[in-house]
Order: C-alpha cells, then sequence, then structure tokens
C-alpha cells in the first residue's frame, strides 16, 4: 500500500520526550535530539512515499518533475509573452510572481485534503506520529515548487530582467510561503475528512483567493479603495513581495511578510490544536 513500505523503518509511536524536572539538563537534551531525529526520519518516509507515488521510480521522474510546471501553467504563460500582446511592463514575469506561489498554496491544499484517507492502510496498521501527515503534504508539493521557480527564471530571461540585490530577500519570502501553506495544509486535511464531498468546493474557494487578489494584475495597478481590501487576503502580500524583488529589483514592504506570517499563526492556532484532538479517530473514520 502506498506509503507502508517506506514507514517500516520508522514504524512505532513517534513520540516527543517531554523535559522531566530529575533528569540532567545532558539528557534531556539528548532525548530531544533524538525525538527530533526521529520526526525527520519520519517526515522523509512520508514525503518519500509520496513522491514516490507521483513521480514513480524510474529513469524519467526527474524529467516529470522538472517539466511538469512547465505543463500546468508553462503554456498560458508562454501565450501571454510570445503571443498576446497584453499592456503593462514583463506581464508574463508577473503573471508568473503570483502563479508560482499560488501552486505551492493549492496544490498543499489538495493533497492535504487527501492525505489522511490516503495512508489508510497505515494508520490502520501502525502507530506514528500523525501531527506530520499535513506537514508532509507541505514537504511533497515543496519539491513542485522547486521546479516551478524555473518558470520565473525563464520568464526573466524572455523579459530581459536580470536580478538585482532584492533578490537575496528569496529566501525569506519562501519560508513565508512555505509557512502559509503548511498552516493551510492542516485546515485542508480536517476539512477534507470532515467534508470530503465538499473538496471541489474548498479548492474553488482556494482558486478564489487568487483573483479576489492581486493575481492577475499587480496591487498598484488597483483603485485605492480596491487596494485596501485586497490587502486582507494573505496570498496578496506574497505575490507582491515576490514581484517587489523579481520584477521591480525592490525589498518587500513590511506588510508583504507580516500579514501573511500573522494569518498562517492563526490559522495554525486554531487548527493544529483540533488536529491533535481528533488525531486518535482518525482510523475510525478513514
Amino acid at each position: 500500500m502506498h506509503g507502508e513500505a517506506s514507514l517500516r523503518g520508522v514504524e512505532g509511536e513517534v513520540e516527543a520526550l517531554g523535559p522531566s524536572a530529575h533528569l540532567p539538563r545532558r539528557a534531556r537534551v539528548v532525548g530531544a535530539m533524538r525525538s527530533l531525529r526521529r520526526n525527520a526520519e519520519l517526515l522523509r518516509a512520508l514525503t518519500e512515499a509520496d513522491l514516490r507515488y507521483r513521480y514513480g521510480r524510474g529513469p524519467g521522474r526527474f524529467l516529470r518533475w522538472l517539466l511538469e510546471p512547465f505543463a500546468l501553467v508553462g503554456v498560458y504563460l508562454v501565450l501571454v509573452t510570445f503571443v498576446l500582446n497584453r499592456p503593462g511592463h514583463a506581464v508574463g514575469l508577473s503573471l508568473a510572481a503570483a502563479i508560482v506561489p499560488f501552486q505551492f498554496v493549492i496544490l498543499t491544499v489538495a493533497n492535504a485534503m487527501e492525505a489522511i484517507n490516503v495512508r489508510r492502510p497505515i494508520l490502520l496498521n501502525m502507530r506514528f506520529q500523525r501531527k506530520l501527515i499535513p506537514l508532509s503534504s507541505t514537504v511533497t508539493e515543496s519539491t513542485n515548487f522547486i521546479a516551478s521557480f524555473f518558470v520565473v527564471v525563464v520568464m526573466m530571461a524572455a523579459y530581459h530582467v536580470a536580478p538585482t540585490p532584492a533578490i537575496g530577500w528569496l529566501p525569506l519570502i519562501v519560508l513565508v510561503n512555505f509557512y502559509l501553506a503548511a498552516a493551510s495544509a492542516y485546515a485542508a486535511s480536517l476539512l477534507g475528512l470532515w467534508a470530503h464531498e465538499l473538496k471541489p468546493f474548498l479548492l474553488s474557494f482556494v482558486r478564489m483567493l487568487f483573483f479576489l487578489g492581486p493575481g492577475l494584475v499587480p496591487l498598484a495597478a488597483a483603485s485605492s479603495r480596491s487596494q485596501e481590501i485586497l490587502r486582507f487576503n494573505p496570498l496578496t502580500g506574497l505575490f507582491e513581495a515576490y514581484r517587489s524583488i523579481v520584477l521591480d529589483g525592490q525589498a518587500p514592504a513590511p506588510w508583504m511578510l507580516l500579514y501573511p506570517l500573522a494569518f498562517a499563526s492563526l490559522m495554525l492556532l486554531v487548527f493544529v490544536p483540533l488536529y491533535a484532538s481528533e488525531q486518535s479517530q482518525f482510523a475510525k473514520v478513514v
């Protein structure tokens, strides 16, 4: 079954070794490190199982990983860049700077909605740290995000836009992108379990966030009133942060990162405790 073979080496309950008052500090540190290592091994096993299921095991899996993002969004961007004559500065690059981070979030949500049901065999037959399931969905889709970023590189070359020192902000923006995707994964995993039949509507709602934000056009192109409203969308800051560093060559404004960060933190505060309280029942409902 999917993922079962990959988890044989890490089966057993992976529990944090809570610090005890009577243990020496060194013992507590060693225990915490061992717990962290076991969690990392389990996360790697869950992610590898997902990647093998998606890309297979043959020699062509790397080629599929590299070309899949171009198949998803590349054709449209090529059409906009080389065929259609849309007004604006580097329109294809502006679109890529929004589509690529959005794909990371929505693909993580779609993966997380199915993650618990897909792992039904191991949920029924093995004990392991179930809190890592949504995080493994995020890590899995982060590999797709890495490949997708080549689309941005291609668009920069097509429009002759050279990288500037502002590109140094990229790791921090990607980290915020990952954090928002991970927070969404915990919410999506529970919603996918509680209301599986509503999955198409839930995904449609996430897609709406792209169009109810500056996905197709930059925030500056909207009216001042619309800009105030669009800023409530957590994806707005991400889109504008990517555009700022790759298109404008400027550091992102603080709100572009702080608002998505705060929104994701609020989601985690709500859904992680819910997930923790529900995880013991997963084997009964899948």
